[in-house]
């Protein structure tokens, strides 16, 4: 059981990267969900109310992070600093954190979307929490929705896809590590991986949303999967398509993991 694609999508919710081979730190795969875009309301953008985010493709090169446009072919780009601009107060979902606002950008994704928008950046020392009747929970991701890492299985898809008129790419799962299994939905099972020296535990099987009936060539959201998946993978009231994990990495090290390598059960 292998490694067969690696992706990172710098920008929640925005077009995504592929990679041969990526470092790992503790919120993830370098450079996953680190920055991400706030309306004018100061609220998170995401495709579920915002298809076109699915438009506009990302590119590292450089130590910039370039931005085009599938339709207008419009770009832009930022430099990869540790440090931007004025720190502000945002949330993602339940969970709170301090941002730094990217500026010079903004202008550029206003117009695209009618509406005053901002690029904010998520450092990686800071924390998000949620307060709750028990104290404050820290949540170890950058702007992922719940965990650092998401893994899906090639065999899951084609069992999805043979019940679909139309069949979809994984792309619409938006995960970060993609493997081979020998059946459909095995890593249901799992309790953790290893790869290379690292090791990765679960969190939960993730639960799905209208987010994945976007269409990410056209912006447009479509009626499938999310109805054909809800007829048989619904748990606990959500519908389910992989596994969200976490990895155990100290910064320091940052180990790379590359396509190829070995997923061992733990």
């Amino acid at each position: 059981m292998k490694i067969t694609e690696l992706h990172i999508y710098p920008v929640k919710s925005l077009g995504g990267i592929s990679l041969q081979e990526t470092r790992l730190t503790s919120k993830g795969l370098m450079y996953d969900r680190n920055w991400m875009l706030l309306d004018e309301n100061g609220v998170f953008m995401t495709q579920r109310k915002f298809p076109k985010m699915a438009l506009i493709q990302t590119k590292i090169k450089d130590g910039h992070l370039i931005f085009s446009h599938k339709k207008t072919g419009s770009t832009v780009s930022i430099p990869i600093l540790k440090k931007y601009g004025v720190t502000l107060r945002s949330k993602v979902w339940s969970n709170s954190c301090e941002v730094q606002k990217v500026d010079s950008i903004g202008e550029w994704f206003s117009d695209i979307f009618g509406f005053r928008c901002t690029l904010v950046f998520f450092p990686e020392k800071n924390i998000r929490t949620k307060e709750t009747e028990n104290g404050i929970i820290q949540n170890l991701a950058s702007l992922a929705d719940k965990s650092p890492i998401l893994i899906t299985n090639t065999a899951s898809l084609g069992e999805l896809n043979d019940r679909l008129e139309n069949k979809i790419p994984m792309n619409r799962f938006r995960s970060n590590i993609i493997y081979t299994g020998e059946n459909a939905y095995e890593e249901d099972g799992w309790k953790g991986v290893r790869i290379g020296e690292t090791e990765f535990s679960t969190v939960e099987i993730c639960g799905r949303c209208k987010l994945i009936n976007v269409d990410h060539l056209t912006g447009e959201p479509t009626g499938q999967p999310l109805e054909v998946l809800s007829k048989y993978r619904k748990m606990d009231r959500e519908i389910k398509f992989g596994m969200r994990m976490t990895c155990e990495v100290k910064n320091e090290k940052q180990p790379i993991i590359k396509i190829g390598d070995e997923i061992i059960v733990i």
